[in-house]
């Protein structure tokens, strides 16, 4: 697949840890992704390998225990590219990254959300700053977004508050907000999970249109391998705080590399299958990252496991052209390693 010769934002080194009573734990443990304008990147990987937590550390809203070790995110807008971690906080730079140039639809809306606060008032807060509407050709934007993402008599629902509001509901305004300034980039973090899956496949054709329409970048993380199929340009895999797998869409499925991504596409139910075989699961679970196992860091789990090799030595990042890399000592003589 032919790539733009350079990346809308550019994410190399990250590394992201927080303070725990039992030590620092690292979340982020040397990320390197690209974004590209008008593609959408999806993030998966079980819960607790670090996607949502990447995500943050693109806008700097990690929380107050954690911080930004190393690494660089490189931004490539309108204008001349800048790293979002050497800035200022007060810079405008960032005030204007944050709901203006990126949009992000976070995971948990009840707790984004203010509670004490309109959805109406928040939403054209977001549109007055970033698009300069006067307060009545905000009100009236705003309307059309909460209708646009499926929320029945936004003229009313504009003046309810968060608490008075269903979590689905909830969650298709947190994404009004997001889009409200049509940003270059979206970074929606499971924005359907609590979706019923009519409202999930409108949400999801809104963003295309939108990305179609505007050439946004979408990075878009996610459990469902489904949406990933329908959606993605581009897929990263990760486990526990890195990247172990990119490729294509079309690559990953229908060749994939790292023994995490094959168990992952193996363990997804297939109509027609034998119904009276199990389906197949990935033993164990994601490690406690206090506690790393040593080597390559899916080897308890991994059915292809090298004794003395990937519980001993760190896998290399193989390099096969065309923007596919995989972490693993099973290819190490079929790539360039990086």
């Amino acid at each position: 697949m032919e790539q733009p010769s350079r990346p809308l934002l550019e994410i190399s080194g990250l590394h992201t840890g927080f303070d725990t009573f039992d030590g620092r734990v690292r979340a982020v443990d040397g990320v390197d992704l690209e974004v590209h304008a008008g593609k959408t990147l999806c993030v998966v990987g079980e819960s607790g390998c670090g996607k949502s937590v990447t995500a943050r550390s693109i806008l700097r809203l990690v929380e107050d225990s954690g911080s930004i070790d190393a690494g660089t995110i490189t931004w490539h807008g309108d204008g001349a590219p800048f790293d979002i971690l050497s800035l200022d906080p007060r810079d405008k730079r960032l005030q204007r990254l944050r709901g203006g140039d990126i949009g992000m639809i976070f995971q948990e809306p009840a707790a984004s959300l203010l509670q004490l606060r309109t959805i109406g008032a928040q939403l054209i807060e977001t549109l007055r700053i970033h698009t300069g509407l006067d307060k009545r050709a905000a009100r009236a934007r705003a309307v059309e977004l909460l209708d646009s993402v499926g929320i029945p008599d936004p003229q009313r629902r504009i003046d309810a508050y968060p608490f008075q509001l269903s979590g689905g509901m909830c969650q298709r305004a947190m994404i009004a907000i997001a889009l409200c300034a049509n940003p270059s980039l979206l970074i929606a973090d499971e924005p359907t999970t609590a979706l019923d899956v009519t409202t999930q496949a409108r949400i999801l054709d809104l963003i295309r249109s939108l990305q179609a329409e505007h050439r946004m970048a979408v990075m878009f993380i996610t459990h469902d391998l489904g949406v990933v199929a329908e959606l993605a340009d581009e897929v990263a895999v990760m486990y526990l705080g890195r990247v172990v797998e990119r490729a294509p869409v079309d690559e990953i499925f229908a060749d994939p590399k790292h023994p995490y991504t094959k168990a992952l596409l193996a363990s997804v139910p297939v109509l027609g299958r034998d119904r009276r075989r199990d389906l197949p699961t990935i033993p164990g679970a994601v490690p406690n990252p206090l506690h790393r196992p040593s080597g390559c860091s899916f080897h308890p789990r991994c059915a292809e496991a090298i004794a003395g090799k990937c519980d001993v030595d760190a896998p290399p990042e193989v390099n096969f052209g065309g923007g596919r890399t995989a972490e693993c000592v099973l290819y190490e003589t079929e790539g360039a390693k990086a």
